[in-house]
């Protein structure tokens, strides 16, 4: 299977996944107004289940929430220089690909030249042959109305 087929089939089997889900929630009885929209969002994350309506909602502290950014801005250099690595890895296995597939192609190119040359060379033997065969066969018929 190739990389393009799998992706593909990926992809298929991630659609008619959502596709399933969509049907199975649309086929629930419906609730509360925004019911449906919480309970997908607790199956689709269950790390980051709403809290209870009952609870009293916590304002989040500043120092946390800067921390918090700093946290995420510090990842987000980390993925950054992780992609650029990729991307430069890329580009050295790519060049190191097109700098074989040129000595192939040299290597292939001096073979086909080496096989024209001796092809050349046989033709060259095949018609001295056959002029002297010609030539042999002249002198013969001569020899023989001579003969005669």
């Amino acid at each position: 299977m190739t990389t393009r087929t799998s992706r593909l089939s990926t992809a298929l089997c991630c659609i008619l996944t959502l596709f399933g889900l969509a049907m199975g929630l649309a086929s629930a009885e419906p609730g509360a107004p925004g019911e449906i929209q919480k309970k997908a969002a607790a199956q689709a994350d269950p790390a980051r289940r709403p809290p209870p309506e009952s609870a009293p909602k916590k304002t989040p502290d500043a120092a946390a929430l800067g921390e918090r950014v700093d946290a995420l801005e510090k990842e987000n250099v980390v993925l950054r220089e992780d992609l650029g690595k990729a991307r430069l890895d890329a580009r050295t296995d790519l060049r190191d690909l097109e700098e074989q597939q040129v000595q192939a192609d040299a290597r292939l190119q001096q073979r086909i030249d080496e096989l024209e040359a001796h092809l050349a060379a046989e033709r060259e033997r095949q018609s001295r042959r056959e002029r002297n065969l010609w030539l042999a066969l002249g002198v013969l018929a001569i020899g023989i109305l001579a003969s005669d």
